[in-house]
């Protein structure tokens, strides 16, 4: 009954439910440790029981801190940038700069286009490693029929199944697309002339 009332007057307090646990635990004939913060409770238990009790016996308790927060672990590391894509939001376009060209890593996705009959060469990987899948075009401007662009394949690059040259057709304005498709291998792919 003294119990009861104890615990009554006691709830409307804000260290009531502390105080209260106190008073039960010495009514049952042990004493209940509890320190309460804004952030973590820590109470004591039996090793043998495992009740929540504090034994004054040296080596009977158990330390219990709950609700403790530990240090941030380590920042993870940051994942590799992808590779960059072959197109931007607008091609480049450059013209052939003279009549015997070799490709550069900068002409992937780029549309190289010329005036005058130049020989392009396929470097090889070795020399120069446009990923797989990369594509260039290629553009024929001149304006007479003796303007032919020529595709050579260095030594040790395939183009389009074997070792010879590609070319366009005789005449202006036709364009074709080099499309890696292996570490040494290439394909020249472009639409047929009706007009040759």
């Amino acid at each position: 009954m003294r119990l009861a009332k104890a615990s009554k007057f006691l709830m409307g307090s804000v260290v009531a439910p502390a105080i209260a646990a106190a008073v039960v635990a010495s009514v049952i004939g042990g004493v209940f440790v509890a320190n309460a913060t804004p952030s973590s409770i820590t109470v004591c238990a039996s090793k043998a029981s495992g009740a929540m009790r504090y034994v004054t016996s040296a080596g009977q308790e158990t330390k219990l801190v709950i609700g403790q927060q530990g240090a941030t672990g380590a920042t993870g590391a940051t994942g590799a940038t992808g590779a960059a894509g072959s197109y931007a939001t607008a091609m480049s376009v450059s013209s052939i700069p003279s009549a015997g060209y070799t490709l550069v890593l900068a002409d992937a996705g780029k549309l190289l286009y010329s005036l005058v009959s130049p020989t392009i060469t396929i470097p090889t990987n070795a020399s120069v490693a446009f990923p797989i899948g990369t594509r260039i075009d290629i553009g024929q401007l001149g304006a007479t029929t003796a303007n032919i662009i020529f595709i050579t394949p260095a030594t040790g690059v395939t183009l389009n199944g074997g070792s010879a040259s590609a070319q366009f057709d005789r005449g202006a304005y036709q364009m074709g697309s080099l499309i890696k498709i292996a570490t040494n291998e290439w394909l020249f792919l472009k639409p047929v002339d009706e007009n040759s």
